[in-house]
């Protein structure tokens, strides 16, 4: 089995929408563009198997800025491979060669194995929670 973490590209477009729908029944749009973004696959035997989207976020108060990553996702014919963690690695170097301040991610209460992945990851859950108004 031949695994390959990288940068997507716009040919892995239809792979990645097919995941997104699968793991949390969204539909993609359009191939992400823009320096602003960062979206990471993982390949097994040339099949695009792992999302994970990165965002840069601007912290002036900090001088600086950090990756909100959005989207983990793993198709479920491919999970136990450890797929979301080396994507996350793969997050982390590039977020630290960038000089970001660090990473930041959301996760529903529900999704426990995922909390588990994170931690072991070496994400701190934060004692907070997460806000949002939808606009209308």
């Amino acid at each position: 089995m031949n695994i390959i973490i990288r940068q997507s590209e716009e040919k892995d477009f239809d792979e990645i929408k097919s995941i997104l729908e699968k793991v949390f029944e969204i539909s993609k749009k359009n191939h992400t563009t823009g320096e602003q973004y960062y979206e990471i696959v993982a390949e097994v035997d040339s099949n695009v198997a792992g999302y994970v989207l990165l965002t840069k976020v601007m912290n002036p108060n900090l001088d600086g800025f950090y990756y909100l990553i959005d989207y983990v996702s793993v198709d479920s014919d491919y999970r136990g491979l450890s797929l979301a963690e080396q994507m996350l690695k793969h997050a982390e170097e590039y977020a630290k060669e960038k000089g970001a301040m660090y990473l930041q991610l959301t996760c529903g209460k529900q999704r426990i194995a995922a909390h588990h992945v994170y931690e072991k990851c070496g994400f701190e859950k934060r004692d907070s929670d997460v806000f949002r108004k939808e606009i209308v």
